[in-house]
């Protein structure tokens, strides 16, 4: 099916648990290298196809609505989850795990970062990432990172630093995720290349991306790098999301719809507009 219509299946069924869709989209103009199964949300598998997007790879995305995913195909990935590499190896094999996928193709497509060190202190910021921004994979709302918490938080409030804090120390969401927050601020200042690692981005880079790019959406805190006083993720930000093949996803119908949220994070998974994906 290609990416219009079926776009505009996934937007008439307006509610996640609703989606009956099951269809391979095409994403490039080339022979598909990658074939990437996914629900039609953004979450896990987000960083995923930002890597296979700035790359300019072109990949097969199967979509599963999650009617079909609960009576069948959950049953055909490994650990019953997705995302999903279908025959990652060549060989028949699918690999799963969000964590995995993403390092697999970052190293496969150049985002993993350049040698040993390099690699490993980009691994090091993605684990960081993943239990904070990310709620170690649980919500993209909760404990450790809260927009909602960020919506109501009065401006200027000068972030603790995440190096100070300790595991028993009792913290709102809004300094927690302020204190997350404040340390890419920092580890862009001391890179000074305009990335958090290298002079080029890497998979944590792409990660930081989109979960500011929610963050700053309008009915989020489109302000936030002003209120808060991070003007390095400010222009990241803007950075990234002015790189040509990023722009093209994010304003494509290949990119999934995000979902409501009520006032105080919990996920809705109702489908609603944002910034560069109006409803199609």
């Amino acid at each position: 099916m290609d990416a219009i219509t079926a776009s505009r299946k996934i937007w008439n069924d307006s509610y996640l648990f609703e989606t009956d869709i099951h269809v391979i989209i095409k994403c490039g103009k080339d022979e598909p290298r990658f074939h990437l199964a996914y629900m039609p949300m953004r979450n896990r598998g987000e960083i995923i196809r930002l890597i296979l997007e700035e790359s300019g790879c072109s990949y097969n995305l199967e979509l599963i609505g999650f009617k079909n995913w609960e009576n069948g195909v959950k049953a055909t990935t490994p650990q019953g989850k997705c995302p999903v590499l279908r025959n990652y190896d060549g060989k028949g094999n699918d690999l799963g795990q969000e964590g995995a996928i993403t390092r697999f193709l970052a190293r496969e497509l150049g985002f993993a970062g350049r040698g040993s060190r390099e690699e490993a202190e980009v691994d090091s910021l993605y684990c960081f990432w993943f239990s904070t921004l990310r709620n170690n994979g649980i919500s993209h709302d909760g404990e450790h990172f809260s927009i909602a918490s960020l919506r109501d938080s009065p401006p200027g409030a000068k972030p603790l630093r995440y190096e100070e804090i300790f595991r028993r120390d009792v913290l709102s969401k809004a300094e927690r995720s302020l204190a997350a927050l404040g340390f890419f601020e920092e580890q862009l200042k001391k890179n000074q290349g305009g990335f958090l690692v290298s002079s080029e981005p890497t998979y944590v880079d792409l990660g930081l991306f989109y979960i500011l790019f929610e963050l700053a959406e309008e009915d989020n805190v489109p302000d936030f790098a002003e209120k808060f006083n991070f003007p390095k993720l400010g222009i990241f930000l803007q950075s990234m999301q002015s790189r040509p093949r990023i722009k093209d996803y994010l304003q494509s119908p290949r990119r999934m719809p995000r979902y409501q949220r009520d006032a105080k994070g919990t996920s809705l998974y109702t489908y609603v507009q944002g910034e560069a994906s109006p409803r199609r």
